[in-house]
């Protein structure tokens, strides 16, 4: 049998699709509210330490991830 750059193709679609079949990411750890809080407070201080290069992009960040807070 005669291997074609169409065989690839199929091979490549066939092995794509049995990587997106399985759960790529799974996770046993629990994460309370005010831990995810206190680690995007973080996140934000740090974004807001950066005002001097990017001035009121920094603190758009900074917002921006303070408001992912619950």
């Amino acid at each position: 049998m005669i291997h074609t750059a169409e065989d690839d193709e199929f091979s490549r679609i066939e092995h794509e699709n049995k990587m997106k079949s399985g759960q790529p990411y799974h996770f046993d750890t629990y994460v309370s509210p005010s831990q995810r809080n206190a680690v995007l407070e973080e996140v934000a201080k740090e974004f807001e330490s950066m005002r001097v290069a990017f001035g009121d992009t920094a603190a758009s960040f900074a917002q921006y991830v303070r408001e992912m807070k619950t």
